[in-house]
């Protein structure tokens, strides 16, 4: 009895990183903890600044790094009435140039699949059924709702603020962000030349709470929220819970991730290999297998 119950476990956590392996395509289309900070009872009014001065405070608060690893717990759901399906992955970054997602089968720990994400393409390895996908990110682009590339993922991964298709925010940027705030949040905001808006929604403390991408009518958002802040490298605050919400006509695809220790500039190699004998799939039957889980 019990090893059929390890057995059913198994085959339900392999259906759980397939759905994973879905909702992180889609979240993409649109990435040692000390002591927890203490919760505000009552908000704490913002003091007065420029839309120059709020965005460098923004700016230079994140977490400085070179490499970043975290283990993560992942909760991934489609439709509103669907149940959430959860799973342990590791999220390891070196900056600028690669985040890498690699997710793990329950119990047995090996992995499942993993996805690279460099400037220039995107790999991702389906272990389970020995086939992979790889493309360039100028081509994935054609494919996604938003002007989203790397450097947006990776800010999305690590809460920074960024302006899609740039590698950085520099002080030149500072002022083409528009500006409103009431007594407690300020929302700096942006908006492409494909009409794309980006909202910035932080605190007192000049985090980033939220981030918001959508289009003027809304048929297509995404919200990325951040939560539990506590303290990491050098002092600073990084957000131990983050969730997503992305929209789509017809279907509402939510992503949760809990952040276990964060490692900051440790030593790590990032696998980019790809196994001979696995069979290479285009776009359109990732498309198809994405539609089929």
């Amino acid at each position: 009895m019990k090893w059929n119950k390890l057995i059913c476990r198994r085959r339900d956590g392999m259906r759980a990183v397939k759905y994973i392996v879905w909702g992180l395509c889609c979240g993409l289309a649109i990435f040692a903890s000390s002591c927890r900070t203490s919760r505000q009872i009552h908000p704490v009014a913002l003091t007065g600044h420029t839309v120059e001065e709020r965005v460098g405070l923004i700016v230079n608060r994140p977490v400085s790094y070179k490499t970043f690893s975290s283990a993560l717990r992942f909760g991934i759901k489609s439709g509103v009435n669907r149940d959430s399906i959860t799973a342990d992955a590791r999220l390891r970054i070196v900056k600028d140039e690669m985040i890498q997602l690699s997710l793990r089968i329950p119990i047995l720990g090996t992995e499942a699949a993993r996805i690279n994400i460099s400037p220039d393409q995107i790999l991702i390895i389906d272990r389970m059924n020995k086939r992979y996908f790889v493309e360039s990110m100028e081509n994935l682009k054609k494919h996604l709702p938003f002007d989203f590339d790397y450097y947006s993922v990776q800010s999305l991964f690590t809460n920074q603020l960024f302006i899609a298709g740039k590698q950085e925010v520099t002080p030149d940027d500072y002022a083409s962000f528009g500006y409103r705030e009431d007594e407690f949040s300020a929302v700096l905001s942006r908006q492409d030349s494909r009409g794309i808006v980006y909202d910035f929604t932080g605190d007192y403390s000049h985090r980033i709470l939220k981030t918001e991408v959508y289009k003027n009518d809304k048929t297509v958002s995404m919200n990325w929220n951040y939560a539990d802040f506590e303290r990491v490298s050098d002092n600073c605050l990084f957000p131990m819970k983050m969730s997503m919400a992305l929209t789509v006509p017809d279907n509402l695809i939510s992503m949760n991730l809990n952040f276990s220790s964060v490692d900051i500039d440790a030593a790590f190699e990032l696998k980019t290999d790809i196994p001979s004998k696995y069979k290479q799939i285009d776009i359109n039957q990732l498309i198809k297998l994405i539609r089929s889980l």
